[in-house]
């Protein structure tokens, strides 16, 4: 089972905060107090892992009157609710053992002065009192049996097993809801194990230890055989109990002189490692318990203890087990140097490469956020004290991306975003390649051209942007350019061979679009005969086709030709050939749309980025 969405409602500074996506690995970024620690607080909250404190009562009441953090002037009796929510993700095996879709949602519940309740969205007899028959006394039995026409079938005894086992069936057949409902134990049990580190837990190896073995004992009580002599142990308990809940249900009658009243425990193991002792030995040295080692070998030992934990925790039994398991860690980079770091981001995309593992990073470090795709980012930022997420879908454009990185680089105390990610700098000739190439691009890999560690940049065709490329050029910055294929022999392009020459550049240094001359070219007659008939369609109501196409190849310069064969036959043609190329990117849907020969160059500009980034300056150059 695995988390990928959260929404919350009332706690801290999550006032009101829907749908934060929840990836196989998550970095949370943003400026304090914005939220990053409530939100990994608000899923231990979810699962169980820890109970909610009046601190954690947000001071916002937002949405509905019985959803409010704060009674209201007009009703003082009005209870505070906070509420975390989850959507998650279920395997094949978890599907079948829950008897559910693709999909479950549960949510926990803080009502004031009621408790806390876990709840799943499921589907439940429209009636109420069909919900909880097991749990309802003979007595309640009958009564609930006579007001449905519910009787016992021929040769069944009247025992309350029997009434039961009738009224479900008939629950079974009656008119259903979809609703919010006390969630099963056995939905209870596959929610994943949280293993939680947090930043002060690196000077306690100890906290590490319990969190890890506890992650991997909780694993253990799920499987099959272990299960079944728990259950048989709870069963076995709650029947000692019985006879005590039943003394205290006739004394508290007696003496509140109450026709009934219900006692009816419900016994739960939940394992846990109470406690770990550690000691460690220094070569030739005696072992010291870690309460009385130094910081820095605690530091050292936790470490080591996250690592490990990645690899013990990918042994389970593939993608079929249920439960799985969310690693969250808080600030974990806390007075770590650049390299411990980078082995931080290391294992970090190890844990969420396990198949029921999810990694969720709260941190300010810019080497983890540069370690990760973008659309893995989920920026929390504040206004008024109250918590938003910005964060990129997969329907967001090159726009998009590039207003959360610059919203992201603010927050981080950068001028500009382009020092996020960037790895190179690839000049385009001009609008139309700065506007439909990051489209593409997504289109074909399924991520933003950023993402890759490419920095777009328009050159406009002009002698400044070749200057500015000369300059990234001697401060050790990678340069290149995505140019059409016959611009370098150009005498009329800014991109030609003895321009680029003069400015300290090869033609080794150019990227090639075209088939065989410029971007234009790369496009089938089909793709751009139903994009004209979609966007241009002639005045004479004839369709395009691609023989229209076709036959303006090699005859000229296609890009012009195109455009002047549309303006002629079409009122609605487009001011200009720079417009074409974008509406037809716009009308491609799948990867296996983008033609080959621009993912090839695609690749080659990420095989460029891959092996770019900042170099030492040596001291003689």
């Amino acid at each position: 089972m695995r988390l990928v969405e959260l929404s919350v409602t009332n706690f801290r500074s999550l006032g009101d905060v829907k749908c934060i996506p929840v990836h196989k690995q998550t970095i949370l970024t943003g400026h304090n107090d914005c939220g990053k620690t409530a939100t990994l607080d608000s899923i231990a909250f979810l699962l169980g892992e820890r109970a909610l404190t009046n601190s954690d009562i947000s001071q916002f009441a937002v949405g509905e009157r019985v959803r409010a953090a704060l009674p209201s002037s007009e009703d003082s009796d009005e209870s505070r609710v906070v509420t975390v929510q989850g959507r998650f993700d279920l395997s094949d095996g978890e599907r079948k053992a829950l008897g559910a879709g693709p999909s479950i949602q549960v949510r926990r519940r803080y009502v004031e002065d009621d408790g806390t309740f876990c709840e799943w969205l499921a589907q439940v007899p429209q009636n109420p009192a069909l919900r909880n028959i097991a749990k309802l006394k003979v007595t309640e039995l009958h009564a609930l049996a006579a007001a449905e026409g519910v009787t016992l079938r021929e040769g069944q005894a009247n025992l309350k097993a029997s009434w039961v086992e009738v009224l479900e069936e008939h629950a079974a057949s009656a008119p259903a809801v979809t609703d919010w409902v006390t969630a099963p134990e056995h939905v209870l049990r596959a929610l994943p194990q949280l293993l939680y580190f947090k930043g002060d837990a690196a000077e306690s190896p100890e906290a590490v230890v319990r969190s890890i073995l506890t992650a991997k004992l909780r694993e253990y009580t799920l499987r099959e055989e272990t299960r079944q002599k728990i259950t048989d142990l709870e069963k076995d308990f709650s029947g000692l109990l019985k006879d005590d809940a039943d003394r205290l249900q006739k004394l508290v009658e007696e003496r509140c002189a109450l026709d009934s009243f219900t006692v009816d425990p419900t016994v739960q193991f939940r394992p846990t490692v109470n406690s770990v002792d550690l000691a460690a030995a220094a070569p030739g040295q005696q072992a010291v318990s870690l309460t009385a080692a130094g910081a820095g070998r605690s530091r050292r030992i936790s470490l080591a203890l996250w690592e490990a934990s990645q690899q013990l925790l990918s042994e389970s039994s593939g993608e079929d087990v249920t439960g799985g398991v969310i690693i969250a860690y808080d600030e974990p980079d806390t007075h770590l140097d650049y390299d411990h770091q980078r082995r931080i981001m290391e294992m970090i995309k190890a844990s969420a490469a396990a198949p029921q593992s999810t990694v969720i990073v709260a941190t300010h470090s810019l080497n983890l956020i540069d370690g990760v795709d973008i659309q893995d980012i989920v920026h929390l930022n504040s206004r008024d004290g109250r918590a938003y997420v910005q964060s990129l879908g997969s329907g967001d454009g090159d726009e998009e991306t590039r207003r959360f990185l610059s919203n992201m680089a603010v927050s981080l105390g950068f001028r500009n975003s382009v020092l996020l990610h960037e790895r190179c700098f690839i000049g385009v000739e001009g609008p139309t390649e700065y506007a439909a190439l990051p489209a593409l691009f997504k289109l074909a890999f399924g991520y933003p051209i950023q993402s890759a560690g490419i920095a777009l940049w328009d050159c406009k065709g002009n002698d400044g942007a070749l200057s500015f490329a000369k300059f990234l050029k001697k401060h050790r910055r990678t340069v290149a350019f995505l140019v059409d294929a016959d611009t370098v022999r150009d005498k009329q392009k800014e991109f030609r061979l003895d321009h680029l020459e003069k400015h300290g550049f090869t033609e080794d240094d150019c990227l090639f679009l075209g088939d065989p001359h410029e971007l234009e070219d790369v496009f089938s007659n089909d793709q751009w005969a139903d994009t004209m008939n979609v966007k241009w369609p002639r005045d004479d109501t004839r369709q395009w086709t691609s023989q229209d196409v076709e036959d303006l190849r090699g005859t000229g310069k296609f890009s012009k030709s195109l455009h002047g064969m549309v303006h002629m036959h079409s009122s609605q043609a487009p001011r200009s050939k720079e417009q074409m190329v974008l509406e037809l990117a716009h009308q491609l849907r799948k990867p296996s749309d983008v033609p080959p020969k621009l993912v090839d160059a695609f690749r080659d500009a990420i095989k460029v980025a891959s092996e770019a980034g900042l170099r030492y300056w040596p001291e003689d150059d």
